[in-house]
Protein backbone atom coordinates (compact mmCIF):
# COMPACT_ATOMS: atom_id res chain seq x y z
CA UNK A 1 0.00 0.00 0.00
CA UNK A 2 0.94 3.78 -0.23
CA UNK A 3 0.53 6.74 1.20
CA UNK A 4 -3.03 6.97 3.41
CA UNK A 5 -3.74 3.42 2.61
CA UNK A 6 -3.95 3.63 -1.66
CA UNK A 7 -2.61 1.02 -3.70
CA UNK A 8 1.42 1.83 -4.93
CA UNK A 9 1.94 2.12 -8.34
CA UNK A 10 3.92 -1.21 -7.79
CA UNK A 11 0.84 -2.86 -7.17
CA UNK A 12 -1.34 -1.52 -9.24
CA UNK A 13 0.34 -2.26 -12.40
CA UNK A 14 1.29 -6.34 -10.64
CA UNK A 15 -2.79 -7.02 -10.35
CA UNK A 16 -3.88 -6.05 -13.86
CA UNK A 17 -6.17 -7.96 -14.94
CA UNK A 18 -7.69 -8.24 -18.83
CA UNK A 19 -10.89 -9.37 -17.20
CA UNK A 20 -11.87 -6.03 -15.51
CA UNK A 21 -12.40 -3.15 -16.94
CA UNK A 22 -9.40 -1.51 -18.79
CA UNK A 23 -8.65 2.12 -18.20
CA UNK A 24 -6.12 3.11 -19.93
CA UNK A 25 -5.26 6.34 -19.07
CA UNK A 26 -4.88 4.84 -15.64
CA UNK A 27 -2.58 2.10 -16.33
CA UNK A 28 -0.52 4.38 -18.68
CA UNK A 29 -0.01 6.76 -15.27
CA UNK A 30 0.78 4.05 -12.69
CA UNK A 31 3.43 2.29 -15.03
CA UNK A 32 4.67 5.64 -15.32
CA UNK A 33 4.61 6.02 -11.53
CA UNK A 34 6.26 2.40 -11.40
CA UNK A 35 9.02 3.25 -13.50
CA UNK A 36 10.34 6.42 -11.87
CA UNK A 37 9.64 4.99 -8.61
CA UNK A 38 12.16 2.93 -9.71
CA UNK A 39 14.70 4.89 -11.17
CA UNK A 40 14.48 7.50 -8.16
CA UNK A 41 17.44 8.87 -6.79
CA UNK A 42 17.86 10.32 -3.16
CA UNK A 43 20.28 12.72 -3.01
CA UNK A 44 20.21 13.76 0.39
CA UNK A 45 19.18 13.03 4.40
CA UNK A 46 18.98 15.08 7.31
CA UNK A 47 17.64 14.26 11.01
CA UNK A 48 16.02 17.04 12.52
CA UNK A 49 12.72 18.45 14.71
CA UNK A 50 13.40 15.97 17.80
CA UNK A 51 11.30 17.86 20.82
CA UNK A 52 9.33 19.69 18.03
CA UNK A 53 6.45 17.75 17.38
CA UNK A 54 4.68 14.31 18.16
CA UNK A 55 7.84 11.94 16.99
CA UNK A 56 9.75 11.33 20.22
CA UNK A 57 12.79 10.87 18.09
CA UNK A 58 12.23 13.55 15.68
CA UNK A 59 11.71 13.25 11.94
CA UNK A 60 13.68 12.21 8.88
CA UNK A 61 13.86 14.66 5.96
CA UNK A 62 14.54 13.44 2.51
CA UNK A 63 15.31 15.05 -1.37
CA UNK A 64 15.20 13.21 -4.53
CA UNK A 65 15.41 13.55 -8.43
CA UNK A 66 11.74 14.06 -8.17
CA UNK A 67 12.17 17.12 -7.06
CA UNK A 68 10.11 16.52 -3.44
CA UNK A 69 11.06 16.15 -0.14
CA UNK A 70 9.86 13.67 1.99
CA UNK A 71 9.65 13.89 5.98
CA UNK A 72 9.15 11.13 8.30
CA UNK A 73 7.96 10.55 11.42
CA UNK A 74 10.91 8.77 12.99
CA UNK A 75 8.82 7.11 15.80
CA UNK A 76 7.02 5.50 13.01
CA UNK A 77 9.67 4.18 11.19
CA UNK A 78 11.27 2.19 14.01
CA UNK A 79 7.59 0.58 15.01
CA UNK A 80 7.47 -0.51 11.69
CA UNK A 81 10.47 -2.47 11.64
CA UNK A 82 13.48 -3.33 9.23
CA UNK A 83 11.35 -5.45 7.03
CA UNK A 84 8.45 -2.86 5.90
CA UNK A 85 9.10 0.33 3.69
CA UNK A 86 7.72 3.16 5.22
CA UNK A 87 5.64 5.68 3.44
CA UNK A 88 6.34 9.93 4.41
CA UNK A 89 4.32 11.78 6.81
CA UNK A 90 4.42 14.20 4.13
CA UNK A 91 5.73 15.14 0.85
CA UNK A 92 6.57 18.64 -0.35
CA UNK A 93 7.08 19.78 -3.95
CA UNK A 94 10.25 21.75 -3.16
CA UNK A 95 11.72 22.62 -6.35
CA UNK A 96 11.72 21.79 -10.09
CA UNK A 97 14.26 18.99 -11.19
CA UNK A 98 16.60 17.27 -8.41
CA UNK A 99 16.81 18.09 -4.84
CA UNK A 100 20.44 17.70 -4.62
CA UNK A 101 21.33 19.38 -0.77
CA UNK A 102 19.55 19.34 2.62
CA UNK A 103 20.75 21.56 5.97
CA UNK A 104 19.24 22.10 9.17
CA UNK A 105 19.92 25.93 10.01
CA UNK A 106 19.34 27.06 13.19
CA UNK A 107 17.38 26.19 16.44
CA UNK A 108 17.56 25.14 19.86
CA UNK A 109 15.16 22.13 19.84
CA UNK A 110 11.89 23.56 20.99
CA UNK A 111 8.84 24.47 18.93
CA UNK A 112 9.47 28.22 19.16
CA UNK A 113 13.09 28.40 18.20
CA UNK A 114 12.74 25.19 16.12
CA UNK A 115 14.93 26.83 13.26
CA UNK A 116 14.74 26.05 9.44
CA UNK A 117 15.11 23.26 7.01
CA UNK A 118 16.92 24.40 3.65
CA UNK A 119 16.83 22.40 0.26
CA UNK A 120 19.16 23.22 -3.13
CA UNK A 121 18.84 21.64 -6.06
CA UNK A 122 18.82 21.57 -10.37
CA UNK A 123 17.10 24.89 -10.51
CA UNK A 124 19.37 26.63 -9.01
CA UNK A 125 17.24 27.77 -5.64
CA UNK A 126 17.94 27.85 -2.34
CA UNK A 127 14.55 27.33 -0.64
CA UNK A 128 14.41 28.08 3.77
CA UNK A 129 11.70 26.13 5.11
CA UNK A 130 10.60 26.50 8.47
CA UNK A 131 10.64 23.57 10.67
CA UNK A 132 8.06 24.41 12.42
CA UNK A 133 5.50 24.32 9.69
CA UNK A 134 6.99 21.09 8.30
CA UNK A 135 6.28 19.40 11.95
CA UNK A 136 2.60 20.85 12.28
CA UNK A 137 1.86 19.89 8.24
CA UNK A 138 3.18 16.19 9.00
CA UNK A 139 1.64 15.37 12.33
CA UNK A 140 -1.87 16.48 10.99
CA UNK A 141 -4.57 13.37 10.89
CA UNK A 142 -5.18 13.84 7.18
CA UNK A 143 -5.22 11.10 4.39
CA UNK A 144 -3.65 13.41 1.79
CA UNK A 145 0.17 13.36 2.15
CA UNK A 146 0.89 15.94 -0.55
CA UNK A 147 0.96 19.59 1.45
CA UNK A 148 1.30 23.12 -0.02
CA UNK A 149 4.05 24.06 2.78
CA UNK A 150 5.35 27.18 1.24
CA UNK A 151 8.89 28.22 2.12
CA UNK A 152 10.03 31.54 4.10
CA UNK A 153 12.26 32.37 1.31
CA UNK A 154 14.08 31.74 -1.61
CA UNK A 155 17.49 32.44 -3.21
CA UNK A 156 18.51 32.54 -6.69
CA UNK A 157 21.99 31.83 -7.71
CA UNK A 158 23.47 34.22 -10.16
CA UNK A 159 23.66 34.33 -13.46
CA UNK A 160 26.81 34.91 -15.76
CA UNK A 161 26.71 37.99 -17.77
CA UNK A 162 27.12 37.87 -21.93
CA UNK A 163 27.71 40.54 -24.25
CA UNK A 164 24.73 42.29 -25.67
CA UNK A 165 22.60 41.49 -22.32
CA UNK A 166 23.07 37.89 -22.94
CA UNK A 167 22.86 35.42 -19.54
CA UNK A 168 23.65 32.21 -19.16
CA UNK A 169 21.48 28.96 -17.24
CA UNK A 170 21.11 29.31 -13.39
CA UNK A 171 23.96 27.32 -11.70
CA UNK A 172 22.71 24.54 -9.59
CA UNK A 173 22.73 24.37 -5.73
CA UNK A 174 24.97 20.90 -5.19
CA UNK A 175 25.41 21.26 -1.65
CA UNK A 176 24.57 23.84 1.56
CA UNK A 177 26.47 25.07 4.58
CA UNK A 178 24.95 26.58 7.58
CA UNK A 179 26.35 29.20 9.77
CA UNK A 180 23.37 29.71 12.21
CA UNK A 181 26.01 32.14 14.70
CA UNK A 182 26.03 34.08 11.80
CA UNK A 183 22.96 33.89 10.43
CA UNK A 184 24.36 32.57 6.60
CA UNK A 185 24.04 30.19 4.46
CA UNK A 186 26.71 28.75 1.55
CA UNK A 187 25.54 27.32 -1.68
CA UNK A 188 28.22 25.48 -3.42
CA UNK A 189 26.99 26.25 -7.05
CA UNK A 190 27.72 24.69 -10.06
CA UNK A 191 29.72 27.51 -11.84
CA UNK A 192 32.50 26.77 -9.53
CA UNK A 193 31.36 30.04 -6.69
CA UNK A 194 29.89 29.27 -3.36
CA UNK A 195 27.59 31.76 -2.52
CA UNK A 196 26.50 33.39 1.05
CA UNK A 197 22.52 34.43 1.61
CA UNK A 198 22.05 36.40 4.32
CA UNK A 199 18.82 34.16 6.09
CA UNK A 200 17.73 37.05 7.78
CA UNK A 201 17.41 39.19 4.37
CA UNK A 202 15.10 37.06 2.62
CA UNK A 203 14.10 39.79 -0.45
CA UNK A 204 17.68 40.23 -1.01
CA UNK A 205 18.18 39.29 -4.62
CA UNK A 206 22.14 39.32 -4.58
CA UNK A 207 24.38 36.75 -2.47
CA UNK A 208 26.29 38.55 0.48
CA UNK A 209 29.54 37.33 -0.64
CA UNK A 210 31.24 34.99 -3.26
CA UNK A 211 34.17 32.45 -2.71
CA UNK A 212 35.62 32.09 -6.13
CA UNK A 213 38.68 30.24 -6.69
CA UNK A 214 38.03 27.13 -8.14
CA UNK A 215 37.88 26.38 -11.86
CA UNK A 216 35.20 23.64 -11.63
CA UNK A 217 31.81 22.97 -10.31
CA UNK A 218 31.68 22.87 -6.43
CA UNK A 219 30.24 19.18 -5.40
CA UNK A 220 30.34 19.72 -1.66
CA UNK A 221 30.58 22.84 1.35
CA UNK A 222 31.34 22.54 5.17
CA UNK A 223 30.99 25.47 7.72
CA UNK A 224 33.54 25.17 10.46
CA UNK A 225 31.96 28.22 12.84
CA UNK A 226 33.99 28.59 15.48
CA UNK A 227 36.90 30.17 13.23
CA UNK A 228 34.77 31.64 10.70
CA UNK A 229 35.90 29.31 8.02
CA UNK A 230 34.03 27.62 4.82
CA UNK A 231 35.51 23.81 3.36
CA UNK A 232 34.59 23.45 -0.22
CA UNK A 233 35.20 20.51 -2.57
CA UNK A 234 35.29 20.62 -6.44
CA UNK A 235 35.18 18.75 -9.75
CA UNK A 236 39.01 19.94 -10.17
CA UNK A 237 40.33 17.92 -7.75
CA UNK A 238 41.12 20.53 -5.20
CA UNK A 239 39.58 21.61 -1.58
CA UNK A 240 39.71 25.17 -0.23
CA UNK A 241 39.44 26.63 3.07
CA UNK A 242 37.92 30.08 3.02
CA UNK A 243 38.23 32.97 5.56
CA UNK A 244 34.38 33.67 5.42
CA UNK A 245 36.06 37.51 6.69
CA UNK A 246 38.24 38.64 3.94
CA UNK A 247 36.63 35.65 1.26
CA UNK A 248 40.19 34.54 0.56
CA UNK A 249 41.16 30.78 0.36
CA UNK A 250 44.05 30.82 3.33
CA UNK A 251 44.64 26.84 2.21
CA UNK A 252 44.74 24.80 -1.06
CA UNK A 253 44.06 21.02 -0.86
CA UNK A 254 44.56 17.88 -3.13
CA UNK A 255 43.36 15.01 -0.77
CA UNK A 256 44.22 12.71 -3.42
CA UNK A 257 48.13 13.82 -3.01
CA UNK A 258 47.42 14.31 0.98
CA UNK A 259 49.50 17.78 0.03
CA UNK A 260 48.68 21.74 0.56
CA UNK A 261 48.83 24.44 -1.74
CA UNK A 262 49.04 28.10 -0.72
CA UNK A 263 46.81 30.12 -1.94
CA UNK A 264 48.68 32.33 -4.40
CA UNK A 265 49.63 28.29 -5.57
CA UNK A 266 53.43 27.28 -6.17
CA UNK A 267 54.25 25.85 -2.48
CA UNK A 268 53.79 22.89 -1.67
CA UNK A 269 53.93 21.03 1.67
CA UNK A 270 53.07 17.88 2.99
CA UNK A 271 54.00 14.41 2.21
CA UNK A 272 52.45 12.26 -0.12
CA UNK A 273 50.38 9.56 1.44
CA UNK A 274 50.63 7.51 -1.58
CA UNK A 275 53.41 6.19 -4.25
CA UNK A 276 52.51 7.27 -8.27
CA UNK A 277 49.57 9.08 -9.24
CA UNK A 278 47.92 6.63 -12.24
CA UNK A 279 46.53 8.02 -14.84
CA UNK A 280 42.63 6.38 -13.20
CA UNK A 281 43.67 8.48 -10.24
CA UNK A 282 44.19 11.88 -12.08
CA UNK A 283 40.78 11.08 -13.92
CA UNK A 284 39.12 10.55 -10.63
CA UNK A 285 40.26 12.65 -8.23
CA UNK A 286 37.34 15.20 -7.87
CA UNK A 287 36.80 16.05 -4.18
CA UNK A 288 32.79 15.00 -3.65
CA UNK A 289 32.28 15.48 0.07
CA UNK A 290 33.63 17.12 3.01
CA UNK A 291 32.28 16.44 6.17
CA UNK A 292 33.17 18.14 10.28
CA UNK A 293 33.90 16.84 13.44
CA UNK A 294 31.75 18.34 15.91
CA UNK A 295 34.62 20.07 17.25
CA UNK A 296 35.47 21.62 14.50
CA UNK A 297 39.50 19.91 14.59
CA UNK A 298 39.05 18.00 12.01
CA UNK A 299 37.60 17.82 8.28
CA UNK A 300 37.57 14.43 6.08
CA UNK A 301 37.43 15.04 1.96
CA UNK A 302 36.38 12.09 -0.16
CA UNK A 303 37.67 11.94 -3.45
CA UNK A 304 36.77 9.92 -6.40
CA UNK A 305 40.17 8.17 -6.10
CA UNK A 306 38.34 6.18 -3.50
CA UNK A 307 40.14 7.72 -0.59
CA UNK A 308 39.00 9.84 2.81
CA UNK A 309 41.77 12.05 3.53
CA UNK A 310 42.03 13.81 7.12
CA UNK A 311 42.69 17.31 7.60
CA UNK A 312 43.70 18.09 11.02
CA UNK A 313 43.09 22.11 11.86
CA UNK A 314 45.15 22.61 14.48
CA UNK A 315 48.67 21.21 11.84
CA UNK A 316 47.40 23.00 9.08
CA UNK A 317 48.60 19.60 6.93
CA UNK A 318 47.11 16.51 5.39
CA UNK A 319 46.82 13.37 8.67
CA UNK A 320 45.86 10.26 7.33
CA UNK A 321 44.05 8.41 4.76
CA UNK A 322 41.77 5.78 4.75
CA UNK A 323 40.64 4.17 1.52
CA UNK A 324 37.30 2.21 0.43
CA UNK A 325 38.96 -0.08 -1.83
CA UNK A 326 39.85 0.16 -5.70
CA UNK A 327 36.96 1.88 -8.17
CA UNK A 328 35.19 2.90 -4.97
CA UNK A 329 34.50 6.46 -6.01
CA UNK A 330 33.82 8.35 -1.97
CA UNK A 331 30.38 10.28 -2.55
CA UNK A 332 29.37 10.67 1.14
CA UNK A 333 31.15 11.27 4.40
CA UNK A 334 30.77 12.04 8.45
CA UNK A 335 32.80 12.22 11.13
CA UNK A 336 30.65 10.43 14.35
CA UNK A 337 32.52 10.48 17.41
CA UNK A 338 35.67 8.69 16.89
CA UNK A 339 34.46 7.34 13.66
CA UNK A 340 34.91 8.34 10.58
CA UNK A 341 31.65 6.64 7.95
CA UNK A 342 31.74 7.13 4.34
CA UNK A 343 29.79 5.51 1.61
CA UNK A 344 30.41 6.08 -2.43
CA UNK A 345 29.14 3.99 -5.58
CA UNK A 346 29.17 0.39 -4.19
CA UNK A 347 26.29 -0.58 -2.12
CA UNK A 348 28.93 -0.58 1.50
CA UNK A 349 28.95 2.06 4.09
CA UNK A 350 32.47 1.76 5.62
CA UNK A 351 33.40 3.01 9.15
CA UNK A 352 36.63 3.49 10.06
CA UNK A 353 38.76 4.49 13.49
CA UNK A 354 40.46 8.10 13.48
CA UNK A 355 43.88 5.26 12.79
CA UNK A 356 42.62 4.30 9.51
CA UNK A 357 41.44 0.67 10.88
CA UNK A 358 38.54 -0.27 8.86
CA UNK A 359 35.90 -1.09 12.04
CA UNK A 360 32.94 -2.43 9.55
CA UNK A 361 31.63 -2.70 5.66
CA UNK A 362 27.76 -3.10 6.09
CA UNK A 363 26.17 -3.82 3.26
CA UNK A 364 22.94 -1.30 2.31
CA UNK A 365 20.08 -0.98 -0.45
CA UNK A 366 21.32 1.58 -2.99
CA UNK A 367 23.34 0.11 -5.48
CA UNK A 368 25.13 4.00 -4.98
CA UNK A 369 24.78 5.53 -2.03
CA UNK A 370 24.85 9.82 -2.11
CA UNK A 371 23.80 10.81 1.36
CA UNK A 372 24.71 9.94 5.06
CA UNK A 373 23.20 11.45 8.05
CA UNK A 374 23.33 10.50 11.82
CA UNK A 375 21.21 11.24 14.06
CA UNK A 376 21.66 13.09 17.49
CA UNK A 377 18.87 11.09 19.14
CA UNK A 378 19.97 7.58 19.16
CA UNK A 379 22.78 8.09 16.64
CA UNK A 380 20.79 5.97 13.80
CA UNK A 381 22.43 6.48 10.59
CA UNK A 382 20.32 7.26 7.23
CA UNK A 383 22.21 6.07 4.26
CA UNK A 384 20.48 7.03 0.66
CA UNK A 385 21.28 6.96 -2.69
CA UNK A 386 20.36 5.54 -6.60
CA UNK A 387 16.95 4.07 -5.36
CA UNK A 388 13.95 5.25 -3.20
CA UNK A 389 14.64 3.43 -0.16
CA UNK A 390 16.54 4.80 2.64
CA UNK A 391 17.99 2.23 4.89
CA UNK A 392 18.32 3.05 9.00
CA UNK A 393 20.62 1.44 11.02
CA UNK A 394 21.10 1.86 14.90
CA UNK A 395 24.53 2.92 16.31
CA UNK A 396 26.09 -0.79 16.37
CA UNK A 397 25.28 -1.47 12.98
CA UNK A 398 22.07 -3.26 12.53
CA UNK A 399 19.11 -2.29 9.96
CA UNK A 400 16.39 -0.86 12.03
CA UNK A 401 13.51 0.55 9.32
CA UNK A 402 13.56 1.79 5.71
CA UNK A 403 11.59 4.83 4.28
CA UNK A 404 10.30 4.89 1.14
CA UNK A 405 10.94 8.39 -0.87
CA UNK A 406 8.82 10.06 -2.90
Amino acid sequence: LGWGGRPSARGMVASFDCRSPYDPAAYATAVLEEHLEETRVVYATVFFGAGVGDARDGYLACSSSSGKISVFNVDLLLAAGPEHDVGPALVIAAHHGSVYTLVVHGGDGCASHAGALCSGGDDGRTAVWRIADIVAAADAKTNEKIETVRPAHVFVNPQQSFPRGALGAVPETNALGSDAARGVLFAAAGDGVCYGWDVGDGGRKAPTFSLKGHSDTLHCVATRVLANQVVTGSEDGTARIWDARTERASQVVNPWAATETSASGGHTSGSPLHNGDSGQARASKWVGCVALDAAENWCAMGCGGGTVTMWSFAANACASRVTAGTGTAVQAVRLTGERVVAAGNTPFLFRWNLAGKLISRQPCRPESVFAIDTSKVGAMTAVAGACAAVDIFSALGTKVATARCA
